[in-house]
């Protein structure tokens, strides 16, 4: 199992993520760390590879491990002007197989 970060830097005028696609497996874990002290909700298309589509800032800054496979499309919003977004991608594979 592996835990990845993804960072997010709201600004005056934009949202920036790093890395913009996240690649991970059904063993792995996630979450999103805010760069500058922002914050930010996560929000999926649809149901989302987590227990929620919807993830608030303290759920989003904590460790989320999918239970979901395939592409998931979602919004980072801010929440200081819900209005700025960015639009990244998250891809679930299923876990190695193999000795």
């Amino acid at each position: 199992m592996k835990t990845y970060t993804v960072s997010v830097t709201v600004g005056q005028g934009s949202i920036s993520v790093q890395p913009d696609r996240q690649v991970m497996t059904t063993d792995d874990e996630v979450q999103w760390v805010s760069s500058n002290g922002k914050r930010f909700t996560i929000e999926f298309e649809g149901a989302g590879p987590f227990t929620s589509s919807r993830l608030a800032f303290g759920a989003a800054t904590a460790r989320q491990r999918p239970r979901a496979k395939g592409q998931f499309k979602y919004s980072v919003i801010s929440d200081e002007n819900p209005t700025l977004t960015l639009d990244p991608v998250v891809v679930v594979d299923p876990p190695p197989t193999g000795p």
